[in-house]
């Protein structure tokens, strides 16, 4: 007995000191993503409604696809658009979360700014203001639009970005145009951090966060697999290999998409009505609102949406996120701008980060021109 137990303890730590050779060897040719937004990037207002911290200088780094991204942001806690012009006839205020606020690129590629610049070159007189905040859904948009609804008119025009998480994201019901408590938020900021609402108690989750700034080891908040896995592949080379995998093998597995409960609790049409109520807002101080549908790799890269979707079985057709929102957008009055055919034809490009799936730099450059001529049509178009 004594003997097998020996054995036995030499195995185990064979295999551990195997798979500590075996992180420190994927470490040297793939290190896992790190969290890659800088801290204290955002606030939360009293009132609930979030911004980028006013006058905020910093650089995105999550140690993999980008490293030396800067931000900055002026005094109405706005990301600068460096072509903006200081003061122009006509306005465009854009909204949306990380894919429009340019996570992981610098402050001269986000297209926002390309969209100016093409502006620029076409003679048009129109500023953009670039509204975007990581983290936040629709929400937050309509929370944040509300506020500059006084400063609006009918020289002025809101883009809304909405995402795929956008549009499959539970909100509540508004109450004669009212929002819910903030507390609702899907994300939230501890300590300069932008972290997931799990529902966990405050103390437990900064407790979390001051552990990852002391040690650089994310620690999941152990509501389920998925988010243990999350948190593990930024600390794990060896999980951050595997988990692309792991994914893949989970959707070939599962019975169905979590998205079938999603769209049968009406939740793509329940933020539409919130995005009503903004174009209503808007609409009544004379501007106008225009929603760009900013589709994801996983439904424009043929390779993405093969494993995403299971071939097609789950999420068909390819182009899923205008097939459900292009009916949504003629019911609610929406002006919808679909960006699929564009980066669909343009894939084999490299559009988004390897592993964070943002828009890079290349993205940022083929969105921001096509969306400048759509908003603002050229002259004999």
């Amino acid at each position: 007995m004594r003997s097998f137990l020996q054995n036995l303890a030499l195995m185990l730590a064979s295999i551990l000191l195997a798979l500590i050779g075996l992180e420190a060897a994927c470490w040297t040719f793939a290190p896992p993503p790190k969290p890659g937004l800088p801290v204290n990037l955002m606030e939360v207002g009293p009132d609930g409604v979030w911004r980028i911290t006013p006058n905020f200088q910093g650089i995105m780094d999550n140690r993999v696809d980008y490293t030396d991204a800067a931000v900055t942001s002026d005094a109405q806690g706005r990301r600068v658009v460096p072509a903006a012009p200081a003061q122009a006839p006509r306005r465009l205020l854009v909204l949306g979360d990380s894919q429009t606020f340019g996570h992981g690129i610098s402050d001269g590629e986000s297209w926002p700014n390309r969209l100016q610049e093409r502006l620029i070159r076409r003679g048009a007189a129109v500023q953009v203001l670039n509204y975007a905040i990581p983290g936040t859904n629709i929400d937050q948009y309509k929370a944040r639009a509300d506020t500059l609804i006084p400063m609006l008119g009918p020289s002025d025009t809101v883009l809304v970005g909405v995402s795929w998480n956008d549009l499959i994201t539970p909100l509540p019901e508004l109450k004669d145009g009212v929002p819910p408590p903030p507390a609702t938020q899907s994300m939230q900021v501890i300590e300069g951090h932008l972290v997931s609402n799990s529902g966990e108690d405050r103390d437990a989750i900064a407790a979390r966060v001051k552990f990852y700034k002391w040690s650089g080891i994310v620690i999941p908040p152990f509501q389920g697999v998925k988010s243990a896995l999350d948190a593990l592949s930024q600390s794990s080379a060896l999980v951050g290999l595997a988990y692309p995998h792991a994914k893949a093998l989970y959707y070939r597995l599962r019975a169905q998409t979590p998205v079938a409960q999603l769209i049968g609790d009406g939740v793509p049409e329940g933020n539409f009505i919130w995005l009503a109520h903004m174009r209503d807002r808007i609409e009544s101080k004379g501007g106008r609102m225009v929603v760009a549908l900013l589709v994801e790799r996983q439904f424009f890269e043929d390779e993405a949406y093969r494993v995403y979707s299971v071939n097609g079985r789950d999420y068909a057709p390819q182009d899923y996120m205008t097939h459900l929102a292009a009916p949504l957008c003629q019911i609610y009055r929406m002006q919808c701008l679909n960006v699929f055919p564009l980066l669909h034809d343009h894939q084999a490009e490299g559009l988004v980060f390897r592993l964070d799936g943002h828009f890079n730099a290349k993205g940022a450059a083929l969105l921001g021109p096509w969306l400048a001529d759509q908003v603002f049509p050229p002259a004999g178009n």
